[in-house]
């Protein structure tokens, strides 16, 4: 019974380690036309592009800056959000379908207990990049 047992964990346990030992390659193409391209670099794009223009997006949160009221978040600051509507817009009203080389600068929402949310802020966020079409 315990040799069995024995075998039966070599046999599960040999597919695994020889399966960890091997080399995981991805490689990741263009989306399609009609889709936006973003990406934080630019050194293994093969297509021909052109560059619009250099992107500068900054956005601050909001929040009263009084004891209590600053425990309320009126516009904290989303950079998934902001990159997926504000900055693709930007992006379609520069003419451009790509952004590349981009930068995000994140500060979350900063809320001061110990002051009961006196002083708290929204956070900021800075996307930077440079505009292509494709």
């Amino acid at each position: 019974m315990k040799s069995k047992l024995l075998q039966l964990v070599i046999l599960l346990l040999i597919p695994f380690i020889m399966g960890s030992c091997s080399k995981f390659i991805s490689q990741v193409g263009f989306p399609a036309a009609d889709e936006m391209f973003i990406t934080s670099g630019d050194g293994d794009i093969q297509k021909p592009y052109t560059p619009v223009g250099h992107l500068i997006y900054i956005r601050n949160g909001f929040r009263i800056p009084l004891p209590l009221l600053g425990f309320i978040p009126f516009k904290d600051v989303d950079p998934d959000y902001e990159l997926k509507t504000e900055v693709q817009q930007r992006i379609k009203q520069m003419g451009g379908d790509g952004l590349i080389n981009m930068q995000i600068t994140y500060k979350p929402a900063k809320v001061r207990w110990y002051l009961l949310g006196a002083l708290s802020s929204g956070g900021s966020v800075t996307i930077i990049g440079t505009v292509i079409k494709r």
